[in-house]
């Protein structure tokens, strides 16, 4: 039985978790002396911060090829099955950035708007979800821009300890439908059906998927799950020790278990717009040996 069912399995975790979480930034940033070949300690570090933390922050020296240097460093940490949406390239990076594109104009993501709290892939079918995904940034913004994050496992510790019918409507199988997306009348992306909160058949891991955006998303009928999302929405207005708030600058990266995240709205330099890299994947980062 799984956490999400059984109270001594949830306690247990729940101990785990509490007693290796690092609740201070400064202690989740790892220095990258070189992206092609990371030393036992980087990877090490980099490993430990994503099993607690489910994320990690890194920074890296000015590079000839950056696109190369970031698919090197997601390798190196396990991060090899790429979700090749709409908007990827070959090599499975997008980038993030504000666009005129006409294809790109209906998603808020390539806009210097703010983005409200989300999972990446939250409408992904279940056999293309996304586990995990990195952000890297070329060129920052001059004013705003700036991520929040915090790690979904301890959004569901911090429900549950409150009030475990919360997280059990929020769990319900059909609790969230993202409704099938057309490009010139042709279905690009099927209709998308399930929980909240779930446990990943393929590592029995806690993950969550979840968007604030209002327009295109269905949730279920139920008076339970509006109050239980409102408690949600409550809960990520807040500040916890869990909440991490960070503005990248050029060179500094994320890496992530796929973290609960927003962003600020931001204003671009005119001649040199804020530019970010972001890699999403259908796998985890990898678990140090030790952790197994």
């Amino acid at each position: 039985m799984s956490i999400l069912d059984n109270s001594d399995n949830y306690k247990c975790w729940r101990d785990k978790k509490l007693a290796n979480v690092v609740d201070d930034i400064n202690l989740c940033m790892v220095e990258i002396a070189n992206p092609f070949a990371l030393t036992i300690a980087e990877k090490t570090a980099i490993q430990r911060l994503c099993e607690y933390n489910n994320f990690a922050l890194f920074a890296i020296k000015a590079q000839k090829d950056y696109e190369q240097a970031i698919i090197q460093i997601n390798h190196q940490m396990g991060l090899v099955d790429y979700d090749q949406h709409l908007y990827a390239q070959n090599n499975g990076l997008a980038y993030v950035t504000k666009s005129n594109k006409i294809g790109q104009l209906g998603f808020i993501t390539y806009t210097n708007k703010a983005l409200g709290w989300h999972t990446d892939g939250y409408y992904n079918a279940i056999e293309n979800r996304v586990r995990a995904f990195s952000l890297f940034c070329i060129a920052p913004s001059v004013t705003g821009g700036v991520n929040q994050w915090i790690d979904p496992q301890m959004v569901y510790l911090l429900l549950r300890e409150e009030n475990q019918d919360v997280v059990e409507v929020l769990s319900h199988p059909q609790a969230m439908s993202i409704p099938e997306h057309k490009v010139n009348g042709k279905v690009r992306r099927a209709k998308s059906v399930g929980p909240i909160f779930f446990i990943d058949e393929i590592d029995n891991t806690l993950c969550m998927r979840y968007t604030q955006r209002k327009k295109n998303i269905e949730f279920l009928n139920s008076t339970e799950l509006q109050q239980a999302l409102a408690l949600l929405d409550d809960l990520l207005k807040t500040k916890t020790p869990y909440h991490f708030e960070h503005l990248m600058n050029a060179n500094q990266g994320l890496i992530c278990n796929n973290v609960l995240h927003n962003r600020s709205m931001f204003v671009d330099h005119p001649s040199k717009p804020r530019l970010l890299l972001r890699g999403r994947y259908t796998n985890r980062v990898t678990r140090a040996l030790n952790l197994l």
